[in-house]
Protein backbone atom coordinates (compact mmCIF):
# COMPACT_ATOMS: atom_id res chain seq x y z
CA UNK A 1 0.00 0.00 0.00
CA UNK A 2 3.22 2.31 0.72
CA UNK A 3 4.58 1.12 -2.64
CA UNK A 4 1.19 2.28 -4.36
CA UNK A 5 1.05 5.92 -2.71
CA UNK A 6 4.29 6.97 -3.21
CA UNK A 7 4.04 5.63 -7.31
CA UNK A 8 0.41 8.32 -7.43
CA UNK A 9 2.49 10.48 -5.40
CA UNK A 10 5.09 10.32 -7.99
CA UNK A 11 2.61 10.70 -10.78
CA UNK A 12 1.11 13.55 -9.08
CA UNK A 13 4.43 14.96 -9.35
CA UNK A 14 5.17 14.41 -12.41
CA UNK A 15 1.78 15.27 -14.32
CA UNK A 16 2.03 18.63 -11.88
CA UNK A 17 5.45 19.29 -13.52
CA UNK A 18 3.70 18.60 -17.13
CA UNK A 19 1.18 21.24 -15.77
CA UNK A 20 3.31 23.94 -15.08
CA UNK A 21 5.13 23.40 -18.12
CA UNK A 22 2.16 23.61 -20.07
CA UNK A 23 1.36 27.09 -17.94
CA UNK A 24 4.63 28.57 -19.24
CA UNK A 25 3.73 28.26 -22.50
CA UNK A 26 0.99 30.79 -22.00
CA UNK A 27 2.97 33.54 -20.87
CA UNK A 28 1.36 36.83 -22.71
CA UNK A 29 2.96 37.51 -26.07
CA UNK A 30 5.68 40.44 -26.58
CA UNK A 31 3.97 43.22 -27.82
CA UNK A 32 4.64 45.72 -30.05
CA UNK A 33 4.34 49.54 -30.87
CA UNK A 34 0.92 50.07 -32.18
CA UNK A 35 -1.34 53.16 -33.25
CA UNK A 36 -4.34 52.96 -34.47
CA UNK A 37 -4.13 56.50 -37.02
CA UNK A 38 -1.94 59.21 -38.05
CA UNK A 39 -2.53 62.46 -39.12
CA UNK A 40 0.45 63.46 -41.44
CA UNK A 41 -1.75 66.82 -42.74
CA UNK A 42 -1.32 68.03 -39.04
CA UNK A 43 1.84 67.74 -39.05
CA UNK A 44 4.32 70.84 -37.25
CA UNK A 45 7.71 71.37 -38.61
CA UNK A 46 10.52 73.07 -36.34
CA UNK A 47 11.66 75.68 -39.10
CA UNK A 48 11.82 76.39 -42.63
CA UNK A 49 13.94 74.25 -45.18
CA UNK A 50 15.20 76.70 -47.97
CA UNK A 51 16.23 75.08 -51.58
CA UNK A 52 20.36 74.64 -51.77
CA UNK A 53 20.89 75.33 -48.01
CA UNK A 54 21.67 72.44 -45.38
CA UNK A 55 19.08 71.86 -43.04
CA UNK A 56 18.49 70.08 -39.70
CA UNK A 57 15.13 70.42 -37.93
CA UNK A 58 12.01 68.24 -36.88
CA UNK A 59 8.69 67.43 -37.25
CA UNK A 60 6.17 65.94 -35.42
CA UNK A 61 3.54 63.85 -36.75
CA UNK A 62 -0.16 63.16 -34.43
CA UNK A 63 -1.48 59.39 -33.94
CA UNK A 64 -4.06 58.06 -31.88
CA UNK A 65 -4.68 54.95 -30.69
CA UNK A 66 -1.07 53.82 -28.73
CA UNK A 67 -0.59 50.96 -26.78
CA UNK A 68 1.91 52.57 -24.33
CA UNK A 69 4.65 51.06 -25.98
CA UNK A 70 8.47 51.92 -26.07
CA UNK A 71 9.75 52.27 -29.93
CA UNK A 72 13.55 52.47 -31.14
CA UNK A 73 14.94 54.75 -33.45
CA UNK A 74 13.92 54.14 -37.00
CA UNK A 75 15.92 53.91 -40.15
CA UNK A 76 16.22 57.06 -42.65
CA UNK A 77 13.32 57.74 -44.93
CA UNK A 78 14.61 59.54 -48.07
CA UNK A 79 12.02 62.74 -49.31
CA UNK A 80 10.50 62.33 -52.71
CA UNK A 81 9.69 65.27 -54.72
CA UNK A 82 12.13 68.03 -53.72
CA UNK A 83 14.61 65.53 -53.09
CA UNK A 84 18.11 65.51 -50.85
CA UNK A 85 16.35 65.06 -47.32
CA UNK A 86 16.38 62.34 -44.85
CA UNK A 87 13.68 61.88 -41.82
CA UNK A 88 14.58 60.07 -39.07
CA UNK A 89 11.95 58.77 -36.49
CA UNK A 90 13.30 59.46 -33.04
CA UNK A 91 12.77 57.05 -30.60
CA UNK A 92 10.14 56.86 -27.73
CA UNK A 93 7.52 55.69 -25.78
CA UNK A 94 3.80 55.66 -27.47
CA UNK A 95 1.08 57.47 -25.12
CA UNK A 96 -1.78 55.46 -24.55
CA UNK A 97 -4.25 57.12 -26.63
CA UNK A 98 -2.75 60.17 -28.51
CA UNK A 99 0.55 61.94 -28.77
CA UNK A 100 2.94 62.83 -31.54
CA UNK A 101 5.90 61.06 -33.22
CA UNK A 102 9.13 63.30 -33.81
CA UNK A 103 11.38 62.77 -36.70
CA UNK A 104 14.50 64.37 -36.93
CA UNK A 105 15.41 66.13 -40.69
CA UNK A 106 18.75 66.27 -42.16
CA UNK A 107 20.09 67.05 -45.63
CA UNK A 108 20.28 70.29 -48.51
CA UNK A 109 16.54 70.38 -50.45
CA UNK A 110 17.68 69.56 -53.94
CA UNK A 111 17.66 73.31 -56.42
CA UNK A 112 17.41 71.00 -59.58
CA UNK A 113 13.69 69.56 -58.62
CA UNK A 114 10.85 71.56 -59.44
CA UNK A 115 8.57 70.43 -57.03
CA UNK A 116 7.94 73.30 -54.32
CA UNK A 117 7.38 70.21 -51.50
CA UNK A 118 9.35 67.07 -49.65
CA UNK A 119 7.45 63.97 -49.13
CA UNK A 120 7.86 61.52 -46.82
CA UNK A 121 6.04 58.27 -46.65
CA UNK A 122 5.86 57.24 -42.78
CA UNK A 123 4.97 53.49 -41.83
CA UNK A 124 4.77 52.85 -37.74
CA UNK A 125 2.79 50.92 -36.02
CA UNK A 126 0.54 48.96 -38.80
CA UNK A 127 -0.35 52.98 -39.84
CA UNK A 128 0.89 54.75 -43.13
CA UNK A 129 0.67 58.33 -44.37
CA UNK A 130 2.93 60.88 -46.26
CA UNK A 131 4.11 64.32 -44.82
CA UNK A 132 4.45 66.92 -47.13
CA UNK A 133 7.03 69.29 -46.03
CA UNK A 134 7.36 72.70 -47.52
CA UNK A 135 10.52 74.00 -49.16
CA UNK A 136 11.08 77.75 -49.93
CA UNK A 137 12.80 78.66 -53.24
CA UNK A 138 16.85 79.73 -52.92
CA UNK A 139 17.74 83.34 -51.77
CA UNK A 140 18.10 84.83 -54.82
CA UNK A 141 20.45 87.58 -53.43
CA UNK A 142 17.95 90.25 -54.19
Amino acid sequence: MKTNRLFILGLAMIFGLAFQACEDDNEPAIMNPTISGLTCPSAVFSTNAVRGTAYTGTFTVPYTGGNGMAYTTGTGISSTGTTGLTATLNSGSLMSGGGNLTYAVTGTPSTADTVRNASFLINFGGQTCSVTMPISPANSGQ
